[in-house]
């Protein structure tokens, strides 16, 4: 069912900080970095091979659920994206199982919002379900 892990998205305090952090430890430079108040985040984006670490800011502190999630656990992993062939085939393969979704309506996916297997059917990880690109 799952390709590969698209992206980690981690919350953190600073994305500027953040970004420098990995830059002089690990000479990874993002190469786009962003406001998406939709999102209500500030991001960066760090490319390692095909994936991606996302680094992820709350624009105003104790608005939305990424400064929830720092509020509560502080800095780290917030959530993964994984890669998977069929979003469709994947939705219904996980509903046959029982799985926990958010979003998983067609409705909801019509309108490009994102499937995402609800964190308590994985021990506290938010996960994405994101369709793998047409080449």
């Amino acid at each position: 069912m799952f390709s590969k892990i698209r992206a980690i998205h981690l919350a953190v305090n600073s994305v500027e900080a953040a970004a420098k952090d990995y830059a002089d430890n690990f000479g990874i430079e993002a190469y786009q970095s962003d406001t998406l108040p939709a999102l209500g985040i500030k991001n960066a984006l760090l490319q390692i091979g095909d994936s991606v670490i996302e680094l992820i800011e709350p624009l105003e502190a104790g608005q939305g659920p990424v400064a929830k999630f720092l509020e509560k656990r502080g800095e780290g992993v917030y959530m993964t994206a994984l890669e998977v062939e069929d979003l469709a085939a994947a939705v219904e393969d996980l509903q046959a199982r029982g799985v926990p979704l958010i979003n998983a309506n067609p409705e909801a996916r019509e309108q490009g919002i994102p499937v995402f297997i609800h964190p308590k059917a994985s021990r506290g990880l938010m996960i994405e379900l994101v369709e793998t690109a047409a080449e």
